[in-house]
């Protein structure tokens, strides 16, 4: 039997020191069936096991909460925040942030409502919240890619712009008298569920199917992570920055007709209650602040605990300032709870790396005096 050499010892040592090191700090799961599956699915989507426990406490707390035409509501309420985080949640990616996309959907269904007053087309109603919330996201878009402005100082002075306008155009006032073809469009159900939830929701999966399987989206995460990275990998961040921002205002333009054919009406003030729901029900999904890290499929889970939460607290007769304390409040939590899977995720990362680099350590050729002596 061959004794290994002094060199190999040592490497044996470290090997055994990395595998004690990540014993003591990751003790091993249990190999039972389902249960690794189940873990990947709490990792990935933190938000679904809180959201089947607040449904199962809601159905025996509050009266017809489970019922069809209460599911129905809320199917529709998520319609519109479905289409909002898709593009909010592109501009977290990057390191962004969007505040304006409230008020570009309330002056979006403004813009939109005057042109089938005038027009009587539904179609011509839909390109023109469309052209609106481009004009808005370009703008956004133009200012922090090419004038260098801080996203948020950037999006929150079009928000204040945007918001004045929609006040300007209206008066305040809402704008009814739609087509009735939108309003019956709105009330249609597909197989039981809003026709209107099924749009919101198929424009946030081709988002999720855009992030996951295309060059863009991976562009996307390694922007966020490390732009410096990205520039020098031959990204144009610039461009992409831009890019972004017009899709999320685009899709701030298309959440509010879908506003319109929820409610049938239109109003500058439209996005002045969804703005922190939208942000809130992104970083609950687990989507990071500062970048790189999050997805659609997750600001989906933050928005139906979003849409859960506020109507359940609407049927217990809560006004709309415990609503927003609740929406803060689980804003805040889900930000620590986003920061610490992040954290942790860097860890597994880096000791997987340490163990490949180790594990892949050449070992020192032994000294023709060291091989004499032994």
């Amino acid at each position: 039997m061959t004794l290994p050499t002094g060199p190999e010892r040592r490497l044996d040592r470290r090997r055994s020191g990395l595998a004690d090191h990540t014993n003591r700090s990751w003790p091993a799961r249990a190999s039972v069936p389902g249960l690794e599956l189940l873990l990947t699915i709490v990792r990935d989507l933190p938000m679904l096991p809180v959201i089947l426990v607040a449904m199962a406490v809601l159905s025996v707390t509050v009266d017809g909460f489970m019922s069809a035409g209460n599911l129905q509501n809320i199917a529709r309420q998520l319609s519109v925040i479905l289409i909002a985080v898709t593009g909010e949640t592109l501009v977290l990616l990057i390191g962004g942030i969007d505040l304006s996309i409230g008020a570009t959907i309330g002056l979006a269904s403004v813009c939109g409502a005057l042109t089938m007053q005038f027009t009587g087309s539904p179609l011509l109603g839909l390109l023109a919240c469309l052209a609106t919330g481009a004009v808005v996201g370009a703008v956004n878009g133009f200012g922090i890619s090419r004038g260098g402005i801080q996203p948020f100082i950037m999006t929150f002075g079009v928000m204040l712009t945007v918001r004045a306008l929609g006040f300007l155009l209206t008066g305040g006032r809402s704008i009814g008298r739609l087509p009735q073809v939108l309003l019956e469009t709105g009330r249609m159900t597909v197989a039981g569920l809003p026709f209107v939830f099924i749009l919101g929701l198929s424009i946030a999966a081709a988002g999720s199917l855009i992030l996951s399987r295309t060059l863009f989206g991976q562009r996307l995460y390694l922007t966020g992570s490390n732009p410096r990275a990205a520039a020098f990998s031959g990204i144009k961040v610039d461009n992409l920055k831009f890019q972004v921002y017009l899709i999320s205002g685009t899709l701030a333009g298309a959440a509010a007709f879908a506003f319109m054919m929820r409610l049938g009406a239109a109003t500058p003030t439209a996005g002045d209650q969804l703005l922190l729901q939208i942000i809130g029900a992104v970083v609950l999904g687990g989507t990071s602040l500062s970048g790189g890290e999050g997805g659609i499929v997750r600001s989906i889970s933050g928005a139906v605990l979003v849409a859960i939460l506020i109507k359940s607290l609407e049927i217990m007769g809560a006004q709309f300032w415990d609503q927003m304390i609740v929406i803060g409040v689980l804003t805040a939590l889900g930000s620590a709870l986003g920061a610490w899977l992040s954290r942790r995720r860097t860890r597994e990362s880096n000791r997987e790396d340490l163990a490949q680099a180790i594990e892949h350590m050449p070992v020192e050729q032994p000294d023709s005096t060291a091989r004499m002596r032994d």
